[in-house]
């Protein structure tokens, strides 16, 4: 399949990166504010993928989530550059991808502008053609509309592209349109879940990959 590889989409939390320390210190902080019970680290885990407008609501009242989602985005406007891990093999298989002149991007449900001030401080920034997050246009992950939207700017076809996650999410979005799904269980689901949600392979890491199909 490599040989016919036009794109490679890489989910960011729980694939590229581990980001849930800053993440969950978010929602401690509204949780704090706002005088309410601070959620359990593995609760937020789990619940990353959806977006933050969509994983606040597990986590807060109706009537508290204008303020919440103020609260959060406060926190992680100062904090979104600490405790950023890039994930064993992500920088390999970004690599490996970019030298089979196969186009790379990050396709994510993390704020556009934070996500890009992220991998630039990786320095990572010239290895990817697209960089794809919330608020860079009216859609989200798993709405299709973002998944055709990200394969346009590629110029690369679905049934020629790869989209690597950690959720069911990043399933739905590839499979939307008609895009192959690699998952890892590096972030908030594991194997077994990601195989009974339909994933068309799933790999220990970002690694495995990159050994497997990329070397």
């Amino acid at each position: 399949m490599i040989h016919d590889l036009q794109a490679v989409l890489f989910d960011m939390d729980g694939t590229l990166v581990d980001h849930f320390d800053t993440i969950y210190r978010c929602y401690k902080y509204a949780a704090d504010k706002l005088g309410r019970p601070v959620p359990t680290y593995d609760a937020v885990k789990r619940a990353v993928g959806g977006s933050m407008p969509v994983t606040i609501r597990s986590f807060f009242a109706d009537t508290e989530l204008e303020a919440a989602m103020r609260l959060w985005t406060e926190k992680f406007d100062e904090i979104h550059l600490e405790g950023v891990v890039l994930l064993p093999g992500a920088r390999d298989l970004i690599q490996a991808v970019t030298q089979h002149n196969i186009k790379a991007a990050v396709f994510t449900n993390k704020s556009g502008v934070h996500t890009r001030n992220i991998i630039e401080s990786l320095c990572l920034s010239d290895s990817f053609s697209l960089i794809l997050g919330a608020h860079d246009t009216h859609y989200r992950k798993p709405e299709p509309e973002l998944s055709s939207i990200a394969l346009d700017r590629l110029k690369a076809k679905p049934e020629q592209a790869i989209l690597i996650g950690d959720s069911p999410f990043d399933i739905e979005s590839a499979h939307c349109i008609g895009m192959t799904s690699y998952c890892v269980s590096t972030g908030s689901h594991s194997s077994q879940e990601l195989i009974e949600a339909g994933a068309d392979r799933v790999f220990e890491s970002l690694q495995e990959i990159a050994d497997g199909h990329f070397s």
